[in-house]
């Protein structure tokens, strides 16, 4: 697929993935025992890596394909695969201050025919009252 089809697939994916986003709002994890937040943070991370510089239209595409399986994985997750303690900048201004927070991620087996193991990451910043959805990749 040449360039700028590559672009134009990612900017539709961009604006239904939005939709879906926004209608999600939130989603109980029970592994977790708490509502993750679907908020701008987590899809700016889709576009965006943690430094603030844009993903390649291939990330991005991979990435908001895989979105509408993270309700299932969230909803679904029996364990947590892996937890991790980071630190995060506070805002997107370059040399914000960080905070702690603590990443867990959670894999599910999703779809019927062709099954793939899904990874979701979830951000739980120190102090915030939610957890929120932060990234999703095949496992």
């Amino acid at each position: 697929m040449e360039n700028s089809s590559r672009k134009r697939l990612c900017l539709e994916l961009s604006e239904e993935t939005m939709t879906l986003y926004s209608e999600v709002q939130h989603v109980f994890c029970a592994i977790l025992e708490k509502e993750i937040v679907f908020n701008a943070k987590g899809f700016h991370h889709l576009h965006y890596k943690p430094d603030g510089t844009s993903r390649t239209v291939e990330e991005r595409i991979y990435k908001l394909k895989l979105f509408p399986l993270v309700i299932p994985v969230i909803k679904n997750a029996t364990g947590i695969y892996e937890e991790r303690d980071i630190l995060i900048p506070k805002n997107r201004k370059k040399g914000s201050e960080r905070i702690k927070a603590k990443q867990y991620a959670l894999v599910g087996l999703v779809g019927i025919k062709n099954p793939v193991e899904i990874r979701v990451i979830i951000l739980d910043i120190e102090n915030s009252q939610h957890p929120i959805f932060w990234s999703v990749m095949k496992h």
